[in-house]
């Protein structure tokens, strides 16, 4: 029994200490994390007062003196973890002028959603958190994160003064940036579509960001004997003639179910990524038309985007 106090006494004291390590760096790296940045924005106010990249600015748009440039300072971030001080000289130049680039601490990352700091707007500012990764693999393998485990520390420039605060109810506006930025994802979307919290205006996404992407179904070929022809995807059969589909498609680690509809009013419903059929066609006139059309659907309910190779257009030749 003592020795069982002993190793039960011993493994308490050390979860003990887990926990309080646990707590502690997390306030010490949100601490260094909301440090950093406040003295990246000092950063930014001193060159602008110096005034180096005013000059700059005025040479890269070809003012005359007559036309002053007034240049904008920014914090920009370039992931959840990377951000850029940078000069932007107006809408005539594209790209703005990278001053630094910086990291935050080690485990520290921005909450999605904000993309920096504007000095110029009267709020502006970004949420931090720590160990979000480690805590993402817990959700996922518990199936839920209690919430004292999460701590998140705003850093806000409001009126030209920086506020470190817990839990602000606006972080304002801030500079454009891309979608990785913001801390969200481009989905292409011929492969993909997107899941979760979403967000438009991105530099470097035509259509929206999302927090997470599905992965499509995607028709790798449909083809038919006999065969069709591959610039007008058609073929011509005589009436009472059998047509045979092959496909193959890729749905990754999910499960496919195809429907392919002949046209004709028939259909038929086919599993797996790679499959083939035979339909037998009648035309009760001279010439029927019809058009094959294949649909995939995975487990998870996403399906497939329609393009070309979907459809096959097949004539028949009635007996009349």
């Amino acid at each position: 029994m003592r020795v069982l106090r002993i190793l039960f006494t011993g493994f308490f004291v050390v979860v003990l200490l887990a926990v309080g390590a646990f707590f502690g760096a997390r306030e010490v790296l949100l601490w260094w994390a909301s440090r950093s940045l406040t003295q990246a924005v000092a950063e930014l106010a001193r060159t602008q007062v110096k005034g180096t990249y005013a000059q700059q600015c005025q040479r890269l748009v070809g003012s005359t003196v007559f036309t002053a440039i007034t240049p904008e300072y920014q914090l920009r971030f370039l992931s959840n973890t990377e951000y850029a001080l940078e000069v932007v000289c107006g809408d005539t130049v594209k790209e703005p002028i990278l001053i630094s680039r910086k990291q935050l601490p080690i485990l520290v990352s921005k909450v999605p959603g904000s993309s920096g700091i504007l000095p110029t707007a009267p709020l502006s500012g970004v949420r931090l958190t720590v160990f979000a990764e480690q805590l993402a693999i817990l959700q996922e393998f518990i199936g839920y994160l209690p919430a004292f485990l999460v701590r998140e520390r705003a850093v806000v420039l409001s009126q030209g003064a920086v506020l470190v605060d817990t839990n602000p109810a606006e972080l304002g506006v801030g500079p454009s940036t891309s979608c990785e930025g913001y801390g969200y994802i481009c989905c292409d979307s011929q492969t993909q579509m997107g899941a979760g919290e979403s967000l438009t205006g991105a530099q470097n996404c035509p259509t929206a960001c999302f927090s997470s992407c599905i992965s499509r179904p995607v028709l790798l070929s449909f083809t038919t004997s006999p065969f069709l022809s591959p610039q007008t995807r058609s073929l011509t059969v005589a009436s009472g003639g059998t047509v045979s589909f092959h496909y193959v498609a890729d749905a990754g680690k999910a499960e496919l179910t195809v429907v392919l509809r002949f046209g004709d009013g028939q259909q038929t419903q086919l599993q797996g990524a790679t499959g083939s059929v035979d339909h037998r066609y009648t035309c009760p006139t001279a010439t029927c038309q019809y058009t094959a059309q294949l649909e995939l659907t995975d487990s998870w309910g996403v399906s497939a985007l329609p393009g070309k190779l979907e459809a096959v257009a097949v004539t028949v030749s009635g007996g009349v």
